[in-house]
Parts: C-alpha cells; sequence; structure tokens
C-alpha cells in the first residue's frame, strides 16, 4: 500500500480508538494522537526511503534477494512491544496513549501489506511472510528514469487488490473527516 492509505487508514484507526476510549485528555492532546497514529501507521515504510535513495528501488538486493517487509521495521511482535512498554511504563496517561497509539496505527500497516504482499507475523519462530493473497509478491521495476518508474509502478500497482482497498479507505478516511 502507498504512504496516503497507511496514513489514512491510521486516521481512522485512532479516531476509533480514541473514541471508543475516551480518555481524559485536552483536545490538542488528543489531536496529536490522532496524528501519532498517523504517523506509526506509515513508520513501517521509513525504510523504503533509505531502499530507494540508495539504489533507486524500492527493493532491498542482498544475497537472499530480500524485501524491505522482511526487514525488522516489518516485525509486528516488536512493534507491539514497544507499544506496550510504552502504554504500560508511560509516566503520563498521554504518552500511555502514545503507546496504544504506536501499536494500533503499525498494526493497521500490517494488516493492509497481509492483503497482498504480506508481513513476517509469526517472527521470530519463522520468518516466512504471510499474506491473504500474493504472499511475498516481488516485481522488480527496470526502467531508466524517475518519472518511468513511477508510471511503470502505478500500472502494477492497480492491478492488485491493496489498490482498491486503499481507494476504499482515502474515500472512508475523507468522508469521516467531513462528517467530524
Amino acid at each position: 500500500m502507498l504512504p496516503p492509505g497507511h496514513v489514512a487508514a491510521g486516521y481512522l484507526v485512532a479516531e476509533g480508538l480514541l473514541t471508543a476510549l475516551k480518555p481524559q485528555l485536552s483536545g490538542a492532546e488528543l489531536n496529536q494522537l490522532v496524528w501519532w497514529g498517523m504517523f506509526f501507521s506509515f513508520a513501517p515504510d521509513l525504510d523504503n526511503f533509505l531502499a530507494f535513495f540508495k539504489i533507486r528501488s524500492f527493493y532491498y538486493y542482498r544475497k537472499d534477494n530480500t524485501i524491505h517487509r522482511q526487514f525488522l521495521t516489518h516485525v509486528p511482535v516488536l512493534w507491539l512491544l514497544a507499544g506496550l512498554s510504552l502504554y504500560l511504563f508511560g509516566p503520563t496517561l498521554y504518552v500511555r496513549y502514545v503507546g496504544i497509539m504506536l501499536w494500533a496505527g503499525s498494526w493497521s500497516h500490517f494488516i493492509l501489506d497481509s492483503l497482498d504482499y504480506g508481513v513476517m507475523w509469526l517472527w521470530p519462530f519463522n520468518r516466512e511472510v504471510w499474506a491473504l493473497r500474493g504472499s511475498g509478491v516481488k516485481k522488480q521495476i527496470d526502467v531508466p528514469g524517475f518519472l518511468n518508474y513511477w508510471l511503470s509502478f502505478l500500472k502494477l500497482y492497480t492491478t492488485r487488490l491493496t489498490f482498491y482497498a486503499e481507494i476504499a479507505i482515502l474515500v472512508a478516511a475523507a468522508v469521516f473527516y467531513k462528517l467530524h
């Protein structure tokens, strides 16, 4: 999924959790928590920027032909432990809720990645990438030029289940924002 879809999902998850949990925080703190949820929903993909600028590709190529979803940034249990640590040991209610946003935002990312591409849900027990369909999909786009790369990527992306999920999430987030 592209960043707008992950961020929109993070927005919906954060707003939903804060509405359901009703924490006794100021309006400014609640708004900041929504931003944290949006950030953490995209944070697992920050390794993509390093890959793109380093090798001009969104795939890391090593001896074992690994893609970025097989790095520790895409291990759900680590994000759960980080969020749980903040929640349990946070000095204030606000910090504890940042922990909830860390967990919920990142896991919204992993659930969406699990539609087509997959995530290592059973790490550290195994490194297998699990997805609803197309587990571990890898497509190398070898075209010269930035614009050509993105046009080829978008053409390929529109054939994936995540493309349609992303459109639905973006529409839902826009409608919720407008109504909220």
